[in-house]
């Protein structure tokens, strides 16, 4: 170690080099990875909720559909699952569109709540709502309709992070206002969204056994929309652009990392030269070289970390300006740490080719 570390001191100029390049190779990475995390985060709050498996069930050619029904039937067969309508978008006079959404079971998931608290499906009348919507609980007239605000949704992680609850309501399927209700009946299509964590499918099948036992006329479509929604989420233009910034400014410092630490062999071809003959062989020089690049990734890539530690206290003005969230998570942690061994044994690799071919009586006599 004491030898590495001479080594190290020696070369000290290159090393600072191989340092900073090291810096802005994990650096951009560890910022892609947050900010992926959150437009990904914000894509599944967009959609109520993440989860596994995701399943459309859309309801047609019913004469009449009891909503209450349909309502109790969905809680008794869905013991994983939960399933709530596609989002309903209407216009309301004041507030403009809003989105929404009708619960069907209420055993694993609810809205997230700034304030409040998550409606009962035994009361009537209740709903949770957006804070554009509604700022404050109490009662609302809403589409010729009166109604309990019991709950403020959204995710209370500072100046609006996550604002795709701002527009929406949240009420039981029995509780929808009465033109959306009688939309439904018009357009005589009731879409359903099956969210869990494990397969749906049997929960699903009871579920549409159960309502054709009342409503022979009724058919049911199924449709798994994991890979829908999984395209959906990979084929936003703005995300895809935000993100392949840093992942070119990564690929550009890795290979002027590679470039460098070729520099850096070059420079001690004598040194290397004097330990070939002395009778090391090439795996113990190729230890000697991987010692030195990975004490200098380790550094990096910690000081990397920290750097991008200081930045995540300014995370909502560095978004507002550059669209970029900076977040410090245990995750990226240590793939920021792996991605330093990484890139350190990605760049002795190819110096390390360089090496086998020195000829140490030629590279004495330079």
């Amino acid at each position: 170690m004491r030898q590495i570390l001479k080594a190290i001191l020696a070369s000290k100029k290159i090393f600072t080099i191989l340092f900073i390049g090291f810096v802005l190779t994990t650096l951009p990475f560890l910022i892609a990875l947050s900010t992926q995390s959150y437009y990904d985060e914000h894509f599944y709050h967009s959609k109520n909720g993440y989860f596994k498996n995701y399943y459309s069930v859309t309801l047609t050619n019913f004469k009449r559909l009891d909503l209450l029904e349909v309502q109790k039937i969905a809680d008794s067969n869905f013991d994983h699952a939960s399933v709530i309508t596609g989002d309903i978008t209407t216009t309301v006079p004041g507030i403009g569109q809003i989105q929404i959404v009708g619960l069907l079971n209420h055993k694993n998931w609810s809205p997230p709540l700034i304030e409040g608290t998550n409606i009962n499906p035994n009361e009537s009348n209740e709903i949770i709502v957006g804070r554009l919507v509604s700022n404050h609980k109490g009662t609302l007239n809403l589409l010729d309709k009166q109604y309990t605000i019991k709950g403020i949704a959204g995710k209370d992680l500072g100046d609006e992070l996550i604002n795709v609850y701002n527009y929406k309501m949240y009420v039981y399927l029995n509780e929808l206002p009465d033109s959306i209700k009688q939309d439904i009946m018009k357009q005589n299509v009731l879409q359903l969204i099956v969210r869990s964590n494990q397969n749906p499918e049997t929960e699903i099948n009871h579920f549409i056994n159960e309502i054709t036992q009342n409503n022979v006329e009724v058919q049911a479509k199924i449709v798994n929309e994991n890979e829908n929604y999984k395209n959906e989420k990979d084929a936003r233009p703005g995300v895809k652009e935000v993100l392949s910034y840093p992942y070119k400014l990564f690929l550009i410092a890795l290979i002027n990392c590679i470039n460098v630490s070729y520099l850096w062999i070059y420079l001690k071809r004598k040194e290397i030269s004097l330990r070939k003959a002395l009778g090391a062989s090439h795996l113990h020089l190729f230890v000697y070289i991987l010692s030195q690049l990975f004490i200098c990734a380790v550094l990096a890539g910690t000081f990397s970390i920290f750097i991008q530690w200081l930045l995540s206290k300014r995370s909502l003005q560095i978004l507002d300006v550059t669209s970029y969230y900076i977040n410090v998570s245990f995750n990226h942690y240590m793939l920021g740490i792996l991605t330093t061994l990484a890139i350190s044994v990605i760049t002795a690799i190819i110096p390390f080719f360089h090496m086998l071919k020195i000829e140490p009586a030629k590279a004495l006599k330079e």
